[in-house]
């Protein structure tokens, strides 16, 4: 029989990592969609060269998002070994 107290803190990583992964996926969907959906519907909207360069708009929204997402990524990770990590270990540890 599973320990009560091994469900607990199961849910509490559960609930945890939901807290975490929610608004990251977001951060990192909603961008991108709208990306993709301008250049799908209205690519010249991306057209205009910027700062009197060869780079349009596009490419340089582009190189934001891949940062974008670049900072999310290390955001998880800080998050996951903060307090992700410790859980896991704690759960580990009562098995």
């Amino acid at each position: 029989m599973v320990n009560k107290n091994y469900n607990k803190k199961l849910k509490a990583l559960i609930a945890l990592r939901l807290k975490i992964v929610r608004p990251l996926l977001c951060i990192t969907i909603l961008p991108y969609f709208c990306f993709i959906g301008v250049i799908a519907f209205k690519p010249e909207k991306f057209s205009p060269l910027i700062f009197n360069t060869h780079i349009s708009l596009g490419i340089f929204l582009g190189l934001l998002l891949i940062l974008l997402i670049f900072f999310i990524t290390i955001r998880y990770v800080y998050l996951a070994n903060k307090y992700i990590e410790p859980q896991i270990n704690a759960i580990k540890n009562d098995i």
